[in-house]
């Protein structure tokens, strides 16, 4: 019998969501506030130079575009852009999905920027 590995993945990450997880808002690229919000992980990876935070979510984002913003619930004024989503496949099934966002200093960003 051969182990479900995509389900085990998404329980062991439903219960670090449900420990660690918080609230996101989420805003148009008007800045406009949505009716929907999301729970997510979020991941600080620490470069030489810049810092790239990475939110991980089992809720359905498929609204969420480039330019978009979010916030935490906590923080709405702290607004950091969405450069891009990539969802995360186990066994061909949907398991979370990761949604990038910007910083200023990211050589990435203002290379893409200085376009």
């Amino acid at each position: 019998m051969v182990p479900n590995t995509a389900q085990m993945f998404r329980e062991g990450k439903a219960e670090l969501l449900k420990l660690y997880g918080n609230r996101y808002l989420v805003y148009d690229n008007r800045g406009i506030l949505l009716p929907q919000s999301f729970d997510a992980l979020i991941t600080i990876r620490n470069y030489k130079d810049f810092q790239r935070r990475l939110l991980r979510t089992m809720d359905d984002v498929s609204y969420i575009r480039e330019g978009f913003f979010v916030a935490h619930n906590l923080e709405p004024s702290n607004k950091m852009k969405v450069w891009g989503l990539e969802n995360h496949y186990v066994q061909n099934q949907l398991v979370d999905t990761i949604i990038y966002l910007t910083n200023d200093f990211d050589p990435v960003h203002m290379m893409a920027m200085s376009l």
